[in-house]
């Protein structure tokens, strides 16, 4: 029980915010930290631990996105190398579908966890962009891209509301919003699996090779016809392209 009121005639800076502080049963809930009456007065240890909690937790989340930072590039580069980009999408998933359990399951550190998010997310980055001009037509790949970034974006629009949901249900962030989390790497993981299917089978491995061929490139065309001698002329899309500004 908390019964405190503040002198009247009090008008120095840092006074308290509120006339009064009548609470029967506090909880952590009403401590605002940003009032001087907690932050400095009955509860400034409380105010001290949760500031440093909040700057550990920061440090903590911006692990994922320094590592991708560091590593895209890297990755990049190797994937120039070596290929296996629709492997190496799928390898992302399953990394996101360990990272999640764990987080779900185990009581153990987040470091390590988001680390292996960190790492998943420069694999996706770095194969993920480069694979839509070995996919699309060359006068379409703008248009792609542009397909790309609305649907990410209404992932980001959509999904707070969804964790946000059943966050409220579930009356706490683990291990149901983990849960979810699991279930979309998954569905990564099906899609990336079904990708491998289609590179291997219908585009001769373009995704997985190292030096792939760009949709359109003369010896990738598919659309061809027939001269009047018989010969088969390819049709070069740029060529097309150039002679129709003329």
């Amino acid at each position: 029980t908390l019964n405190i009121t503040r002198n009247a005639n009090d008008t120095a800076e840092g006074a308290w915010m509120r006339p009064s502080y009548v609470y029967s049963n506090l909880t952590p809930s009403q401590v605002d930290c940003g009032d001087p009456f907690w932050s400095e007065g009955c509860t400034a240890n409380y105010c001290l631990k949760q500031d440093e909690a909040t700057e550990t937790a920061g440090r903590v989340m911006s692990i994922p996105y320094t590592i991708s930072a560091v590593l895209s590039p890297m990755v990049g580069f190797v994937v120039d190398k070596i290929g296996g980009r629709a492997i190496i999408a799928t390898l992302a998933s399953v990394t996101l579908i360990a990272v999640h359990t764990a987080l779900a399951v185990t009581s153990i550190s987040p470091v390590l966890p988001l680390i292996g998010q960190g790492v998943a997310y420069s694999l996706y980055a770095a194969v993920i962009w480069p694979s839509v001009p070995l996919t699309v037509r060359p006068h379409v790949v703008g248009t792609a891209f542009g397909t790309i970034m609305a649907i990410q974006n209404i992932g980001l629009t959509v999904f707070p509301l969804i964790i946000a949901a059943i966050h409220d249900h579930s009356g706490a962030y683990l291990p149901n919003v983990e849960w979810f989390f699991v279930a979309c790497a998954t569905c990564g993981t099906l899609a990336g699996l079904l990708l491998n299917i289609v590179d291997c089978c219908k585009s001769n491995r373009r995704l997985n090779r190292r030096n792939p061929k760009l949709t359109g490139d003369r010896d990738d065309v598919d659309t061809s016809v027939v001269g009047d001698e018989g010969a088969v002329l390819e049709l070069d899309i740029s060529s097309l392209v150039s002679h129709s500004t003329l």
